[in-house]
């Protein structure tokens, strides 16, 4: 198992394991002895950077690194050949275990989300405005330079960890596009804004491609998903609905409710109908009693009159929410913990189910051919002891026309009742299990999920071509599922507590005073080889 060591090195640190001096690179600490990120660049730009040993944030992401190996070599020992055996869905790719953490922004147009973004990075990254500026995802990481990519370079690249987009289409390929800025939040965190959500997007005149999957897709690899919404628009577009009840359904534990732009209320009253029409709307969607908790926040503008309401209360869940946003790191490790486990039980039902039913066509096979072989031997051997050797002939067009019969009617036939009885299997080969798992329709609907996948295997591919699962790799799977990942959830928890993750460093904002000459807002690090200095930010 994954041992972790306490990580303090003296010298600059390589992921690759090289630790080099200290004076290597003489810009790497501040007079103060605090780290200084200016000449390290993001994986996408460098996968392998010179980093400052001693610098928290960098002995922290080692940290993760470690555990990310040790479910890499889960994935690669044990779970890929068999998921391969098994044509099962393909595991995460290494660009996509390599991945920094990712934060997707949904929410309707003109709900803020793009304001929220430039306020973080503390630069105009992102065109805002009230109509629909984005009609497209941008995914924002860290580059010693700013810079931009366009979809099919982004897709196309094996070490970004997008090729999955790739299925979608052209279109959705078309409306993606990587931007590289030198923020120093950026250096922890991956944003992906995501086109504003509205009424009139349909099938036959929407955007081009499904959004609601894609919407899914970067759901399922995110670690933290903000959804906006804003006082004129507090749930009510179809569009928003629809990625509520079709995206976002699975992943409660990793998604912030934000209601933005409060600043705008002038009564309590007004703020009151707002929070209640978007409790209400939600509660429609939302299949839980309890709803999640709402980050009532707004972003502070110069060019905004100003609010009658109090603004600490805002001002703190602003804060609040950036703290969880910084916090994605942990929670990358802790999601693709979880990514692993719900991969390796729902891989055992899946190969189980299908090799059980291999098993029964090979067996029904085996008995036809048995008994073909039985009554014909008898024959053969009656009409030697009898002397009727003219009847030899008829005999052997018999027996063609027997394995005949078989090879294509009694055998499709099983097999078309065999996929037919997947759910059967899956009772019998599960009975007692269902008996003594504590919350037994977990396990049957982690089957419904499965089940479409594999009767689609079975029919495309033909029971016949797999073999049984082998015992060791079912008493490996268990093995891992209930022993071997949950000591590495408990690893995470012991490292979590012994190498405190960096405190997520967000100045308390004062009380915005409105009209103020100038908004105080985050600033840029500054980058490497740029003529002028950038502004640096306060995260």
């Amino acid at each position: 198992m994954l041992t972790l060591p306490r990580l303090r090195y003296r010298g600059s640190y390589r992921p690759n394991g090289d630790i080099g001096s200290s004076n290597n690179d003489g810009g790497n600490k501040t007079q103060s002895g605090h780290c200084e990120h200016t000449h390290w660049v993001a994986w996408i730009s460098d996968p392998h950077p010179i980093i400052p040993a001693d610098c928290p944030v960098y002995l922290w992401q080692h940290l993760m690194e470690e555990f990310a190996n040790q479910i890499r070599g889960f994935y690669d020992d044990l779970l890929d050949p068999l998921a391969k055996e098994f044509m099962f869905r393909r595991p995460p790719t290494v660009g996509e275990l390599r991945r920094p953490p990712q934060v997707l922004l949904l929410g309707n147009h003109s709900s803020g989300k793009s304001t929220f973004v430039n306020y973080l990075l503390g630069d105009d990254v992102q065109n805002t405005g009230v109509a629909p500026t984005d009609d497209g995802f941008t995914i924002i990481t860290h580059g010693a330079t700013a810079t931009e990519r366009d979809g099919a370079a982004v897709v196309s690249n094996p070490d970004l960890p997008y090729e999955g987009l790739r299925p979608f289409g052209s279109q959705l390929v078309s409306h993606v596009r990587l931007k590289l800025r030198p923020a120093e939040l950026l250096q922890t965190v991956t944003l992906i804004d995501s086109p504003g959500m509205i009424d009139a997007a349909k099938a036959e005149n929407g955007r081009g491609f499904d959004f609601p999957g894609v919407v899914r897709w970067f759901a399922e690899r995110a670690d933290l998903v903000l959804v906006f919404f804003d006082l004129d628009k507090p749930g009510t577009t179809g569009e928003t609905l629809q990625v509520f009840r079709e995206s976002l359904s699975g992943i409660d534990h990793k998604m912030l409710i934000v209601l933005n732009k409060v600043d705008q209320f002038q009564c309590l009253h007004d703020f009151a109908r707002a929070y209640g029409a978007l409790c209400w709307n939600l509660g429609k969607v939302i299949p839980r009693k309890d709803l999640p908790m709402i980050y009532n926040i707004f972003v502070p503008l110069a060019d905004k009159p100003k609010s009658r309401l109090p603004m600490e209360d805002f001002e703190k869940a602003r804060n609040d929410l950036i703290g969880e946003l910084r916090r994605a790191p942990t929670r990358r490790m802790d999601n693709q913990i979880t990514q692993i486990q719900a991969y390796a039980e729902r891989l055992r039902l899946h190969a189980m189910v299908i090799g059980e039913a291999a098993n029964r066509l090979r067996s029904v096979r085996a008995r036809w051919v048995g008994f073909s072989i039985l009554i014909l031997g008898g024959l053969s051997a009656a009409a030697f002891a009898t002397g009727m050797v003219v009847a030899l002939p008829g005999i052997a067009l018999t027996a063609v026309l027997a394995f005949v019969y078989i090879g294509y009617i009694t055998l499709p036939r099983t097999k078309r009742r065999l996929i037919a009885r997947f759910d059967q299997i899956f009772e019998e080969l599960h009975d007692r299990e269902l008996l003594l798992r504590d919350r037994a329709e977990d396990l049957r609907m982690m089957w419904e999920e499965v089940s479409p996948r594999a009767r689609e295997v079975a029919e495309k591919s033909g029971l016949q071509s797999f073999e049984k699962m082998r015992w060791d790799d079912r008493e490996r799977l268990e093995e891992l599922t209930g022993k071997l990942i949950p000591q590495l959830r408990s690893e995470l928890y012991n490292a979590m507590l012994d190498n405190k993750a960096p405190a997520p460093a967000v100045e308390q904002d004062r009380p915005a005073m409105f009209p103020a000459p100038e908004p105080r807002r985050p600033r840029l690090v500054e980058g490497v080889g740029s003529e002028t200095p950038k502004r640096k930010t306060f995260f």
